[in-house]
């Protein structure tokens, strides 16, 4: 440090080592510019500036989502901080744990509309778990480490904290307290026990597991083979287990096999562990059968009951709660019984192998990429070791639902809060969380196109990333549901790209333009194969969309 003084904007770096944040990801700004000057004198905290604050935010999520120290995101007041909010929403709707620091206005001038000046407590409150604005420097550590022990305990989301520019600036003598974790609950016995009565009694039970299940893929396979009950992921957590373990029927959700939905539509008990029943999910909440009993598991109390009254519910730690439920069904199995549910469950998987395997690609045209043959190109890399899939929001999203089967725990990442643009900042934080595996995002063009000024972020910083762009010229959501619900007019879907490998190229990192099929295999490798970051631009037709016998839900 510059003096034998701390500044309260060296106690939030201490702090933030403390709890063991790695990477700090912001834009500099008149309010946090103590802080980024202490970020720069402190050895164990890097700080990346970005070209935006979304980005900074969407890389603090990839971070943690996969499996890296808590992404942390830094903003300064009023308009830098509204930057950060999609990134913030996203993070909350997904229970992503992040923490993001904004700089606010000296308390002496605030509440007199003083420039930039906003209440960031007020603004942020609804979206994120917990927002809080530290108003005296000796309060820092104790504020900050319950900031992070928020974001990251029961449900994780994002946490925001307010930081005056005064605070920043003052001495403080304190210091970081202990560092601790609460650990998850345990599902309680009596719970366990009515549970397990009701799956033994099923004809036709269903596993339905979201994202707050996908760490411990072998737990949730004892219940189902336990239970002898199909596994059915919720929208974009195909992750969850093994593709190809003869429970797992697909994932949930826009895209889904008739065959999944059925599994669930005809089953009398239903198992769902970590699992909020989002819109998509639950075909706009009519895909749970009333009849069905069903048991939840959440870590949080507050999603019990909120969507569908369980019969059981249980607050637990998913992973804790299917281990205890195919312990407790041994005693009370009935082998004719399993007999008959296994072979249910074996006449679907066969019904899915069949949906879920690969479309033959059509006759190959000169000027353009099939969907069909990308999909079997993405599968080889689904396979490949050291490969991590990070799926943006786009038209090409279907696709992988339906025909990339993810076999490797932590290979696949998708977001299923809808904000654009998430895919290729998030890729940026998760090569930096995971740097010896290869991080291969698909993105739309309308997404990549609303971030790709950070390519100059990923060249400068030297982030090891491919981004394979599927290049429709469109708004590929937005115009298949004009095709379809609009009598095909179109209206603002349709864009003019520049060569999205060039601009690759100009601004320092690898680009290859990809216009057929044949294309498209030595086009993967050569990007794989190149160190540093690159854009692989997959041109296709302006129609090219959803995979045949799919539409698009209407807007109601």
């Amino acid at each position: 440090m510059s003096s034998d003084v701390a500044l309260g904007a060296d106690l939030v770096v201490d702090t933030l080592a403390a709890e063991g944040v790695t990477h700090v990801f912001g834009l500099p700004g008149t309010t946090i510019m103590e802080l980024i000057d202490a970020l720069g004198r402190h050895a164990d905290v890097r700080y990346l500036s970005t070209r935006h604050e979304q980005v900074a935010g969407f890389m603090a999520d990839g971070l943690s989502r996969a499996g890296g120290p808590l992404g942390v995101c830094l903003a300064s007041r009023g308009p830098g901080a509204a930057n950060l909010a999609i990134a913030v929403q996203n993070a909350h709707d997904e229970s992503i744990p992040m923490l993001a620091l904004v700089g606010q206005v000296p308390q002496s001038i605030n509440h007199r509309r003083s420039f930039e000046e906003m209440d960031v407590v007020s603004v942020f409150a609804p979206l994120c778990k917990w927002a809080v604005e530290i108003t005296e420097a000796e309060r820092i550590p104790e504020l900050l480490q319950r900031a992070v022990r928020a974001a990251v305990t029961g449900r994780p989301g994002p946490v925001v904290v307010s930081l005056p520019l005064d605070v920043l600036q003052a001495p403080a003598e304190a210091a970081p307290g202990p560092r601790f974790r609460v650990h998850p609950p345990a599902p309680d016995p009596r719970g366990v026990a009515e549970a397990a009565a009701l799956l033994a009694e099923a004809q036709r039970p269903a596993l339905v597991v979201g994202g707050g299940a996908t760490g411990d893929p072998e737990a949730v396979l004892a219940l189902a083979e336990a239970a002898q009950a199909p596994v059915l992921s919720t929208w974009l957590r195909k992750n969850a287990v093994p593709n190809s373990h003869p429970a797992f029927l697909g994932a949930l959700g826009y895209g889904a096999h008739d065959v999944s939905d059925r599994a669930v539509r005809e089953a009398d008990v239903i198992v769902a562990l970590g699992c909020r029943f989002s819109e998509f999910t639950t075909k706009r909440w009519t895909l749970l059968p009333p009849s069905a009993r069903l048991v939840h598991v959440d870590v949080d109390p507050a999603e019990l009951g909120r969507v569908y009254p369980p019969t059981v519910g249980l607050v637990s730690d998913a992973a804790a709660a299917a281990r205890a439920l195919a312990d407790a069904l041994g005693p009370l199995a009935d082998a004719a019984q399993s007999e008959q549910r296994g072979a249910r469950r074996a006449q679907l998987r066969a019904e899915f192998d069949e949906v879920s395997a690969p479309v033959p690609a059509p006759e190959p045209g000169e000027n353009a990429v099939s969907s069909a043959a990308l999909t079997t190109v993405v599968r080889e890399l689904a396979e490949r070791e050291g490969v991590v899939l990070v799926q943006d929001v786009h038209t090409f999203g279907p696709w992988v639902a339906r025909h990339v089967p993810v076999e490797r725990p932590r290979s696949y990442y998708g977001s299923a809060g809808g904000a654009m643009a998430w895919g290729f900042p998030a890729a940026m934080g998760m090569a930096l969380a995971r740097p010896g595996e290869r991080i291969v995002t698909l993105s739309g063009d309308g997404s990549f196109w609303m971030v790709a000024q950070d390519l100059e972020t990923c060249v400068r910083e030297d982030i090891d990333v491919v981004t394979v762009v599927v290049n429709n010229f469109s708004y590929g959501n937005t115009r298949d549901r004009q095709r379809f619900a609009h009598d095909g007019r179109y209206q603002g879907v349709f864009l003019g790209n520049p060569d999205f490998a060039e601009y690759a190229r100009l601004l320092g990192g690898h680009g290859i333009r990809v216009t057929s099929d044949a294309e498209l295999r030595p086009a993967l490798e050569k990007a794989l194969a190149t160190p540093g970051p690159c854009i692989v631009d997959v041109v296709q037709d302006r129609m090219e969309g959803l995979p045949t016998g799919l539409t698009p839900p209407r807007a109601r």
